[in-house]
């Protein structure tokens, strides 16, 4: 589960035990996404393991100023959307300005296998990322 106090919005600082992931999608968002970095991938598809954290951040050029942000992160799953993450935060931000989106993400669901991962941030009616990505979910081995 995650909580609000995980979700950050920082000015953009790369981690250095990230990987940049390559070949991630847009799905439509009115900001510029720059990065996205997810701890142990830099391919698609990212392979997931069960009851394991991940690191997920997205580096973004918002098009125009907000005090808070939705975020939303959905798992598509056989054609079902899953929720995995709704909140609200409180961010100031200027389109001048480049952020970083940074929460971790415990893998906590009740299948395996491919999925299409959406990252979407959003405020005052507009989409600022809207970025999929695939992934397999896979039990942890012991």
């Amino acid at each position: 589960m995650l909580r609000i106090a995980v979700l950050a919005i920082l000015v953009a600082v790369a981690s250095a035990n990230l990987q940049t992931v390559q070949r991630v999608a847009t799905c439509g968002s009115k900001g510029e996404v720059l990065a996205v970095r997810i701890s142990g991938c830099a391919t698609l598809p990212c392979n997931f393991f069960q009851s394991q954290t991940y690191q997920i951040e997205v580096d973004f050029k918002p098009s125009t100023a907000h005090s808070e942000l939705e975020v939303a992160l959905t798992a598509v799953h056989l054609g079902k959307d899953i929720s995995i993450v709704k909140e609200t935060v409180p961010a100031v931000l200027s389109p001048a300005n480049a952020y970083t989106l940074s929460y971790p993400w415990t893998v906590e669901v009740d299948f395996t296998g491919l999925i299409i991962l959406r990252i979407q941030l959003s405020g005052n009616d507009v989409s600022e990322i809207c970025s999929v990505a695939t992934a397999n979910i896979r039990d942890i081995i012991f």
